[in-house]
């Protein structure tokens, strides 16, 4: 990965953190595989050769990836997944960045400050920083892009707290909160906060985020997108840190496991994103390829659309988390490579609560709240999916659900449209993940459970919980850890009660690569780069 210096901290009155910075990255957002999951032949944080480790001549640098799904935008304010983070770390630079550790690094801005008091937060941006056409990135630059976040649908929830950001002077900025709020210190690393430039934005109007009418400060450029086929990143040769070592990076979509698989037996890619639980034994068996693993941050989970009738009932919801067998899906769709969910937050994030316990399999249970909430005989569903191994999840699903009387139909989507129609509340059902790459437990409560942020904010469930919104609220506010850390044990708890998700578990992030492929790390919260894969001569 890029080379980047974790923050140092000193505290005088305020709390400074410095040094050199690049890259970019994502806090928390919807994951598209749910097949992309398994364990492997090597433990977190393990890496094939770095560039500064290379021994030989650099060789092909024209690297090829593949994923799963497509990205959903070009744009960083009209995106919150997965899939379109992996693009937008590589073409644009947001204010601090993570590093493959979780900690926070410095990326526009090489230092900050925070008041004492917690309500504003100032940066102080690289002087060097300029976007791929060589105009400098200023502090302009970066309240334009925050005040233009508060009014979009799908970035509000991360700018909801500032009440102003002010431009100290062309390389410093003050954001302002409207109080004193914990997460705010990760939550500028969000991709969907990258900055733009205000030139290129006003210039574009409407049709910023065509491939044609972008502009970042990245490493990389966009400079060809088909959608539902490939893209390509060509290296910023105006970029202003540490210089990729890969010249062109292409990603091809190929929605199937087993045919991303096969691409990379073959050679037709060197590095696959997502290898699918069931392929993984393949890829550890071929001396050709590599299989690299890590525990995500990230979970899988079935949402229930509370607002319709029949999960409006508390022990309908409740029912189907007794219903379902969590390590069926364990041990069949993700190959025994992860572990069953206990919690609504994943096991690597601060704030986890280890004693939770999640619902056990009990279906006669899950009968009699069925027959207490009305539905002795059970009823009829639809479930919202997307790819090839939630649809397996979904399979499973309907077979067991079948056995308490409920009548499930899948319905199989492509990526975005079936993010449109979840955040247009036409679901009952769905089988999503989250992945928390700030390691912050409000970024995996917040934008998926508070009131306000229902639909394309996060919140697919559509839950409306006073209590629910008191205790994220306390949590975010909450500046001594270990009281954060109550408090998101007792909302874990509450959710439990209220059931809106079922858990179903915290799977493995697996990298299938060409065993010869130098430059790869892997990042915890699977923000991997890819400006320094390459080959040697």
């Amino acid at each position: 990965m890029k080379n980047k210096k974790l923050l140092s901290f000193a505290l005088a009155g305020a709390m400074v953190l410095g040094l050199t910075a690049c890259g970019n990255s994502g806090g928390s957002a919807e994951t598209t595989a749910a097949g992309t999951e398994a364990a492997g032949t090597e433990a977190a944080g393990t890496e094939t050769t770095t560039a500064a480790e290379s021994t030989g001549n650099i060789g092909k640098t024209d690297i090829v990836f593949a994923m799963q799904g497509d990205i959903v935008a070009l744009d960083p304010a009209n995106q919150q997944d997965t899939t379109s983070s992996v693009i937008l770390k590589h073409i644009y630079s947001t204010l601090l960045d993570t590093d493959n550790d979780g900690n926070l690094v410095p990326d526009l801005a090489e230092s900050w400050e925070m008041a004492e008091d917690g309500t504003s937060f100032t940066y102080h941006l690289r002087e060097d920083a300029c976007f791929s056409d060589g105009t400098p990135v200023t502090a302009q630059d970066v309240k334009f892009t925050y005040d233009r976040a508060k009014e979009m649908p799908k970035t509000k929830s991360n700018t909801s707290k500032i009440q102003e950001v002010v431009v100290d002077n062309d390389h410093q900025v003050t954001i302002k909160l409207t109080e004193k709020y914990a997460p705010f210190k990760t939550i500028v690393t969000s991709s969907n906060l990258s900055i733009v430039s205000e030139a290129a934005v006003t210039a574009a109007g409407d049709a910023y985020g065509d491939v044609n009418n972008i502009l970042g400060s990245g490493p990389f450029i966009c400079t060809e997108w088909t959608p539902n086929d490939h893209y390509v990143l060509t290296r910023n040769e105006n970029y202003w840190d540490e210089m990729p070592i890969a010249t062109t990076i292409t990603c091809r979509v190929i929605p199937e496991g087993s045919a991303r698989t096969i691409a990379l037996e073959t050679g037709e890619v060197d590095l696959v994103w997502n290898v699918d639980a069931i392929d993984c034994v393949n890829v550890e068996a071929n001396q050709d390829l590599k299989l690299l693993s890590q525990p995500s941050s990230s979970i899988e989970y079935v949402g229930m659309n509370t607002t319709k009738e029949i999960f409006a009932d508390q022990r309908v919801r409740q029912a189907i988390n007794y219903a379902l067998d969590k390590e069926v899906f364990v041990d069949t769709i993700i190959e025994g490579r992860g572990q069953i969910a206990n919690s609504y937050i994943n096991s690597a994030i601060p704030g986890y609560d280890p004693a939770q316990e999640g619902y056990p399999y009990d279906p006669e249970k899950a009968k009699e709240l069925l027959a207490e909430a009305g539905y002795p005989d059970g009823f009829d569903c639809k479930i919202y999916v997307n790819g090839d191994t939630r649809t397996r999840s979904a399979q499973v699903l309907q077979a067991q659900l079948a056995e308490i009387g409920i009548n499930v139909e899948i319905f199989t989507y492509e990526w975005g449209a079936l993010l449109d129609s979840l955040n247009a509340g036409e679901h009952e059902m769905f089988i999503l993940g989250w992945s928390n790459s700030s390691f912050d437990a409000d970024s995996s409560t917040y934008q998926l459970f508070h009131s306000s942020n229902h639909g394309a904010t996060g919140n697919r469930a559509f839950l409306t919980d006073e209590k629910v919104d008191e205790l994220i609220t306390a949590g975010a506010m909450e500046m001594d850890d270990s009281k954060r850390n109550e408090i998101y044990k007792e909302l874990q708890t509450h959710l439990k009660e209220l059931a809106p998700w079922v858990p179903l578990y915290y799977r493995n992030d697996n990298v299938g690569i060409r065993a010869d492929l130098k430059g790869f790390s892997l990042n915890k919260g699977a923000n991997h780069y890819l400006g320094n894969c390459h080959y040697e001569n």
